[in-house]
């Protein structure tokens, strides 16, 4: 019977004592062979116990000095003896058959990028539900687009040998993912496979503040790859009036969702969607033009109004 591959497990990492120790319990529960897995945190300077709770789980904790999680998952590349890497965050919670059901694609000789399936971990608050709904984090959503396919890092495994020839960008502050995803299909004319049996959890922003930084930070990283990768995806006027339509259809829907619900024609769910969907696409594109306009990451401007979620 031919044995199971060698995997590492890449997991950057910076000062997550409070979310890192559910991550380290589900990956000791896997179904995987133990002696075929070796488990990597990658830390970028963590005070607060982070890499001692990692080390109390057996996984090999090493430090990268340079910010950002591409240098992370890089410096764990060069690090892991590995076949197969396995990405994901200290803020997931792997289910059992996570692991063995996310290499086992690799079977196939010809597959070099795999995803499996990110479902929001117990969204409680306003902001956790929306991104729940939204599907923000789905890899179905993100897979077979045609500008930009990509899975999310928080749930994707690579060969290494594909990885380390990629690499990680290290300057991209978000969207390095994409890029990763976007070099690697194009060095190797090949696709990404969905797993949707490699199942994790995932710890979504919980507050309206979070939801909106990231937002921004998103919009921008989609700007970074646009002005990238012009000479391959072209941003034109096309593009700029389906975005303005979008913007209109969205800032009108939380009036007409709110006049619905009067009549009992929709939910109390749906009116919450509808505010946090125009939230989010309005901060969205706010970062996708700041990057656009000045050609650098940068923070968002204070909102001219609070916006409270028991208001809606």
């Amino acid at each position: 019977m031919k044995s199971s591959p060698l995997v590492s497990i890449i997991v950057p990492a910076l000062n997550r004592a409070e979310t890192i120790r559910d991550m380290l319990s589900g990956l000791a529960h896997q179904n995987y062979p133990r002696d075929r897995a070796e488990l990597i945190i990658v830390d970028g300077g963590s005070t607060d116990g982070t890499r001692e709770i990692a080390q109390g789980f057996g996984a090999t904790v090493v430090v990268e000095s340079k910010a950002g999680p591409g240098a992370a998952r890089n410096r764990g590349l060069r690090h892991a003896d590995g076949e197969i890497v396995a990405h994901l965050d200290t803020d997931t919670i792997p289910t059992r058959r996570w692991l063995s059901a996310l290499v086992r694609p690799f079977d196939d000789s010809k597959v070099y990028l795999v995803g499996g399936r990110i479902l929001g971990y117990r969204p409680v608050t306003p902001a956790e539900r929306y991104i729940a709904a939204n599907g923000l984090h789905d890899p179905s959503n993100t897979l077979f687009r045609e500008i930009f396919p990509f899975v999310p890092s928080i749930n994707m495994a690579v060969r290494r040998e594909a990885g380390l020839a990629v690499g990680w960008s290290e300057e991209l502050i978000t969207g390095e993912d994409v890029d990763f995803c976007h070099r690697l299909l194009h060095r190797y004319s090949t696709q990404i496979v969905y797993a949707p049996d490699a199942i994790l959890f995932h710890r979504n922003r919980a507050t309206d503040e979070g939801l909106r930084m990231q937002a921004w930070t998103y919009g921008e990283g989609v700007a970074d790859m646009y002005l990238t990768y012009q000479n391959e995806v072209e941003w034109n006027a096309l593009k700029t009036l389906k975005v303005a339509w979008t913007i209109l259809t969205r800032a009108t829907q939380p009036p007409l969702a709110r006049a619905c619900e009067a009549c009992k024609l929709t939910t109390p769910e749906r009116v919450e969607f509808s505010y946090y969907n125009r939230f989010w696409t309005l901060w969205f594109w706010r970062g996708f033009w700041s990057y656009w306009k000045h050609r650098t990451y940068r923070m968002p401007p204070q909102p001219n109004f609070i916006f409270r979620s028991e208001a809606i």
